[in-house]
């Protein structure tokens, strides 16, 4: 039994199979599931219209999201849904509209019919600076979401430029781009038609059926890459160096900041020119765009660094951003150029197309000029003289009303930024062809400062005549009626005139310079000039410019031991002072012997200076006349008599030789060496020389032993004498020298006597003086101790002085608290007695007698041996003055048989009042 696979196909899939015998194709949409017959066959369609093999398996539904469409091409009759009905299961081929595309924006989700195609894509995001070029291609889906804005942008069909207004601020705003589309009315649209979807009225767009998105086949790199290769290829080989070494170092790798300050500073490199700046600029954005393309997966790693930006829609173009210096070129449908200056954002017309030769991404920089430069400008349509004035920088003077084309202007001033305009093309200054592109340096004009010492030739256009400026000026040539001139000179003419003084200026080609040729004359030399015009002659030291024609006469001066023009030297500079040179040639004596005789010449040159340059060489014509007339003086004389009569012969009369052809004039003819031309003679010659000169030698020395031998005899003679004068003089000064030494030493001993006294003197005195101190200095301190005993004792005085008032006081004192603390006992004890009985007063005093003698008693025989008195007397006198002096006159009283007194102030004794109260006390107080 024969096995067939089940093909499932699920839920929003589906597929094809085509039936090999009807030749239908049905459709299986799921949920379902396919078993396919012997005949059936799963296909899908080819890149040629037909259908082939497929894979059994189920295709997804075509899908959509949110912010994608889908360009479904034939679709199906049935318009009341996305693209006909359909059930699960197997369905039967629908009728499509074939030749038609039509677009559903998602999110949607569908099959797909036999017979048709589809593609899905994003919907087109545009920035302020990007537009969509659109173009119809059938009946417009009026209910799609875009319509409205494609038929208002259709009626935008020229040139939009979004520049900023007077005050500065752009005129392009939200408000603004609504405002202008609403005013701009709906047209008819034409199958064919062109439209411009300008992102600044939307940002996202999706085309609605009908309308097809043109792709962006100019702006594509390989164009760039192509202008991009040119502009490198037209760069200085050192330059381009210098670029591929930066570029090296962006594929290497470095951060955004890095490139950014490398750009930077190629910004402001003044060696650069504003086109070489450009390229340069451009070349290393596209190194780090491709940089950034190749690297996105290393990116990721690293995205806070390098942040990563979605790519720009392909069918996006970008508008052209234009800076404050910066202009564009358009053309329209019918080739009328238009030119828009910056700041502004252009968005092209639909059938307008920038130019980009030499551009930087369709972008022109504006002529910076300076005051020394200027522009060499062509008028190509006829304009007024007015609106020409408000081209042109401020400042410029117009000389016609009206400029017809073809009239040439040269554009120069104050330093200003110039902006082509249409009725003008800028030329060429050396090929004189319109020129377009952003490399000002080749067509700016500058001037020309030529240094003091130096010059530029300029040809005028119209003669042809070629004059020289010279220095010290600045010329700005006028391409209109003069142009600047280079002088070719070959390497021979060059290395003679111009590296004579310079060697290291030494070429082996020819050179080519714009500069006028500067000759150095140097001191002592003259140089002609000569021309179609005349000669001149230039006298050194010197420093001369020659004119375009002017070149230097070239003179052969003969060198080499032969001064006959067989070798020669080339020069432009003659020596016309101090010029010496020297000549060998051979002479016949008059007895018939050959010489060969060298002579030095030293010669000047005088009088009109143009017939010094009339010999081709001066220095053979000179050698040539000088060795006719030394030649005539062998023939008439001998050998011995030829060196004499060689300065007469040249100097006839004491006349110098001269030649007036040349303006030469000897100065002097000097004979430096002669000498026998024959080898053989002149051996023989040398041996009888040699003999005669020994024989001469050999006299001499015996002379010289004569002399010898007298002069040593005078020597020995005067070297006596001088002996003996020596020894005198010997005597003399031993004489002498003891006569010093005597006097030396008597003057010793008077210096030792004098010093002797001198040193007693001063010990008598050091002794006198130190005695006289040592008494002084005891006296002093005799006086001292005399003087401070008596301070001493005088304060010891005055010391006790004060210690004893200080005691005396105090005992005062105390007497007074003494007196004052008894007399208050003393009336206490008389206020206390004078309640007590007088019996008790008496018994008391017998008490207290008895007490006292008793005492008395037991001490009073010590005290009398002491004493030599009576017991009695002794102490009646040891109490006199006391309070107990009463018992002592009671005890007498009682011994006498006399009543005691009364105790009254009356009988009481010499202490008064004041010693009542006192034996009261005492007495009470035992």
């Amino acid at each position: 039994m024969e096995n067939r696979q089940k093909i499932p196909v699920p839920r929003r899939s589906f597929l094809w199979s085509l039936n090999e015998t009807s030749g239908e194709i049905h459709t299986h949409i799921g949920p379902t599931e396919f078993t396919p017959s012997a005949n059936d066959r799963i296909v899908r369609a080819n890149d040629r219209g037909g259908y082939e093999q497929a894979a059994m398996e189920a295709r997804p539904f075509v899908l959509a999201r949110e912010g994608a469409y889908v360009l479904l091409a034939n679709p199906t009759a049935d318009t009341s849904r996305l693209n006909g009905e359909y059930v699960p299961g197997g369905n039967k081929e629908r009728d499509l509209s074939l030749g038609t595309t039509k677009i559903i924006p998602g999110p949607c989700a569908f099959p797909l019919w036999p017979g048709q195609s589809a593609e899905v894509r994003p919907a087109h995001k545009l920035g302020a600076n990007h537009y969509l070029l659109v173009e119809v291609v059938g009946p417009i889906d009026e209910d799609a979401p875009y319509t409205e804005l494609v038929m208002k942008s259709a009626r935008l069909s020229s040139v939009v430029i979004d520049a900023p207004d007077s005050a500065g601020n752009t005129s392009s705003s939200a408000s603004e781009d609504a405002a202008e589309l609403e005013r701009s009315p709906a047209m008819t649209l034409r199958i064919g038609q062109r439209i411009v979807i300008q992102g600044r009225h939307t940002s996202l767009f999706i085309p609605p059926t009908g309308i097809a998105v043109v792709p962006a086949v100019e702006d594509g790199p390989a164009d760039a890459e192509v202008s991009s290769d040119d502009a490198i290829a037209g760069l200085s080989v050192a330059i381009r160096e210098e670029l591929t070494a930066l570029v090296a170092r962006v594929e290497g790798g470095m951060t955004s900041k890095q490139f950014s300050t490398m750009k930077n500073e190629l910004r402001h490199r003044s060696s650069l020119s504003l086109g070489e700046r450009a390229v340069m600029l451009t070349a290393l954005d596209e190194a780090w765009g491709a940089r950034a393309t190749t690297s996105h997966k290393s990116s990721r790693r690293d995205h806070r660094r390098h942040p990563h930006q979605p790519p720009m829609d392909p069918y996006a173009r970008k508008a052209v951003v234009l800076g404050p210096k910066n202009f564009c070129i358009l053309f329209d449908a019918d080739g009328n150029p238009r030119i828009v200056k910056g700041p502004a954002r252009v968005f092209p017309g639909p059938h307008d197309t920038f130019l980009q030769r030499g551009s930087r991404r369709r972008v022109y920089d504006a002529y910076e000029l300076g005051t020394n430069q200027a522009l060499w400008l062509r008028i190509i349509s006829p304009i007024s003289k007015a609106e020409l004035s408000s081209r042109l920088p401020a400042g410029h003077t117009l000389e016609q009303d009206h400029y017809p084309a073809g009239a040439e202007l040269l554009v120069r001033g104050e330093p200003t930024v110039f902006f082509p305009f249409i009725e003008a093309e800028v030329l060429h200054p050396e090929t004189g062809e319109p020129h377009v592109g952003n490399d000002h340096d080749a067509v700016i004009i500058d001037a020309i400062g030529v240094e003091p010492k130096s010059g530029v030739y300029v040809r005028d256009k119209a003669t042809g005549k070629v004059r020289l400026v010279r220095g010290e000026v600045s010329i700005l040539v006028d391409p209109r009626k003069e142009e600047p001139v280079k002088r070719r000179v070959p390497a021979k003419d060059w290395n003679l005139w111009i590296a004579r003084s310079a060697p290291e200026l030494q070429v082996a080609a020819e050179v080519s310079t714009p500069w006028a040729l500067s000759v150095i004359v140097p001191t002592n030399h003259a140089a002609q000039v000569r021309s179609r015009a005349g000669r001149r002659v230039i006298v050194g030291p010197a420093v001369e410019l020659l004119e375009y024609e002017e070149q230097l006469t070239k003179i052969e001066l003969s060198k080499g031991a032969h001064k006959d023009g067989r070798q020669t030297k080339s020069t432009a500079y003659l020596r016309v002072r101090g010029g010496r040179f020297r000549d060998r040639f051979e002479v016949v004596s008059k007895d018939l012997t050959r010489f060969a005789v060298s002579v030095g010449i030293s010669a000047h040159f005088e009088g009109d200076p143009e017939r010094w340059f009339a010999s081709e060489d001066p220095v053979k014509l000179v050698a040539m006349t000088l060795r006719g007339r030394i030649r005539e003086l062998p023939a008439t004389a001998l050998f011995s008599e030829l060196a004499p009569k060689v300065k007469a012969s040249v100097f006839a009369e004491g006349e110098a030789l001269s030649f007036p052809e040349i303006g030469a004039i000897l100065d002097g003819v000097d004979l430096l060496g002669i000498e026998l031309a024959d080898q053989k003679l002149a051996a023989a010659f040398a041996a009888a020389h040699k003999g005669a000169v020994e024989l001469e030698l050999q006299d001499r020395q015996a002379e010289r032993r004569l002399i010898s031998v007298k002069l040593r005899d005078a020597v020995d003679v005067e070297e006596h004498a001088v002996q003996r004068q020596s020894h005198e003089r010997m005597a003399n000064t031993a004489r002498a020298e003891l006569e010093d030494q005597h006097r030396i030493e008597l003057r010793k001993l008077e210096l030792e006597s004098a010093r002797e006294q001198a040193d007693a003197s001063g010990r008598a005195e050091k002794e006198r003086i130190a005695v006289e101190a040592r008494l002084s200095l005891a006296q002093a301190e005799t006086e001292a101790r005399a003087k401070r005993k008596l301070r001493d004792a005088e304060i010891e005085a005055e010391a006790r002085k004060l210690v004893d008032a200080v005691v005396l006081d105090t005992h005062r004192a105390q007497a007074e608290i003494d007196r004052a603390t008894a007399a208050a006992l003393a009336e206490a004890d008389s206020r206390r007695l004078e309640a007590v009985q007088p019996e008790l007063v008496g018994a008391l005093h017998a008490a207290a007698d008895a007490e006292v003698m008793k005492a008395a008693a037991e001490n009073m025989n010590l005290v009398s041996l002491l004493g030599g008195k009576s017991p009695v007397e002794l102490f009646t006198r040891l109490l006199e003055g006391s309070p107990l002096a009463r018992t002592v006159w009671s005890m007498k009283d009682r011994a006498a048989g006399r009543p005691s007194p009364s105790p009254t102030p009356s009988s009481e004794g010499p202490g008064g009042d004041g010693n009542e109260a006192e034996p009261k006390g005492r007495a009470t107080s035992d």
